[in-house]
């Protein structure tokens, strides 16, 4: 796999290595994106229009995915504000309708492409972007009463920073993404690369991709699954032959082979320290005070803790700390252990954890790679991870004082630590 993302590196996107991991250091948009297109997971891509956001998606997705790359550029979905359901999923069978007076539905190619990638999705009002909460979530895909479930599916996002026309994501698709990277600056010897042009021929074929496209609407049925399958593999076969003519030998792995990965990575596992500090995490961002409201952290006891900079994190959040910190570790053949958990976390929470503006505020004229919000989060997870390492030998007798049934001495560390997680162990 790290063929693969080397492979990326020097043909199809050149970013910057600003992800370090165990002292090895990745760019961030290559790496999150290879694995998520292994996981079926679902990315945002923030960044400057023209920054790469959504062609490094459809060549990323082409490469691991094996399907022509004009295939997955048709299939791509446009966001702006006149953007419909019939333009996106599927339309009636007019013929069918007019002669039969039968509502036969044709289904578009979208739902069929096994990486699916909406481009600059924050020009979809909030309306419309309530259409995708079910086919992003769980690649169900339904229209005028017909529902299509296909396979797992992944989905790539693009988001230009705020301009014209754009709207803010709704929260419940925001929560949807399980990860999020940003196109940020680039060393000047790769802008050099990027002015002469990258050649993505090795990943094109407009004849088999104007096949696909024809053969999958007459099939309009699951059937165009097994299709594109077949499909892939053939082409898988091609792009590598088309790189070993180029001196570029590299294995690109099967459908069957991504999903044994997605089995191998399911079964990494996690460290218990990792799990210790998932769990001080999570209460932490919990506002103590009830609703969140970033107006009490004033004066507040809880005041210095992750909740006065950060809402809190939802079950689908840790759900996608879990999956992506097992990928890290998977990818570099290790265990999953704080290492990983640390260098996902912040990736996985910024765009879904609203910050609070006085965090924004003490970070806006730090020098940095990032975005003021990511880098915020960033902030107070590192804040977060030294206070747990303050507080991990109490956190693990509390744990056994639980276990124990010894609910007198979990209130004596409660009161002598003042953290939200020893409190939440008192909780019946």
């Amino acid at each position: 796999m790290k063929q693969l993302y080397e492979l990326i590196c020097t043909r199809l996107y050149y970013g910057d290595e600003t992800l370090e991991v165990a002292g090895n250091r990745y760019d961030p948009v290559t790496l999150f994106g290879l694995l998520t297109l292994i996981l079926d997971g679902r990315e945002l891509i923030f960044g400057e229009y023209g920054s790469g956001k959504t062609t490094s998606s459809e060549r990323m997705a082409s490469l691991v995915k094996a399907v022509p790359l004009e295939f997955v550029q048709a299939a791509t979905i446009h966001g702006h504000p006149e953007q419909t359901e019939e333009k996106i999923k599927a339309t009636l069978d007019l013929a069918a309708l007019e002669k039969e007076g039968k509502e036969v539905v044709r289904w578009k190619i979208t739902p069929f492409c096994p990486a699916i990638i909406i481009d600059e999705i924050n020009r979809l009002p909030a309306g419309k972007q309530n259409m995708l909460l079910n086919e992003i979530d769980r690649s169900i895909w339904s229209y005028r009463g017909s529902t299509l479930i296909t396979g797992s599916r992944a989905f790539f996002a693009t988001i230009n920073y705020q301009d014209t026309g754009t709207t803010r994501l709704i929260p419940p698709l925001l929560d949807r993404f399980d990860i999020a990277v940003e196109t940020g600056r680039i060393h000047p010897v790769r802008k050099r690369l990027i002015r002469r042009g990258i050649d993505d021929s090795f990943l094109r074929d407009a004849r088999l991709a104007e096949e696909m496209i024809s053969h999958i609407q007459e099939l309009n049925s699951r059937e165009a699954e097994r299709y594109v399958k077949e499909v892939a593999s053939d082409f898988r076969e091609k792009i590598m032959e088309r790189l070993e003519k180029e001196g570029i030998k590299v294995e690109i792995p099967s459908w069957d082979e991504i999903e044994e990965m997605r089995k191998e990575i399911e079964k990494t596992e996690l460290s218990d320290e990792a799990e210790l500090f998932l769990d001080y995490v999570s209460q932490e961002a919990y506002c103590q005070l009830g609703t969140k409201d970033f107006a009490k952290c004033d004066g507040c006891h809880y005041a210095n803790y992750i909740c006065s900079d950060i809402y809190c994190i939802s079950n689908r959040a840790e759900r996608s700390i879990f999956t992506y910190s097992k990928a890290l570790a998977w990818f570099e053949g290790s265990e999953a252990t704080i290492v990983h958990v640390s260098a996902a976390i912040p990736y996985v929470l910024w765009h879904r954890c609203g910050v609070s503006d006085a965090k924004i505020a003490e970070v806006r004229d730090v020098e940095k790679d990032t975005s003021d919000e990511l880098y915020a989060v960033k902030d107070s997870l590192s804040k977060a991870r030294r206070r747990w390492e303050e507080h991990r030998n109490y956190q693990m007798a509390a744990y056994k004082a639980l276990k124990d049934g010894d609910l007198e001495k979990v209130e004596r560390i409660a009161e002598k630590i003042g953290h939200p997680f020893f409190t939440s162990l008192l909780r019946s």
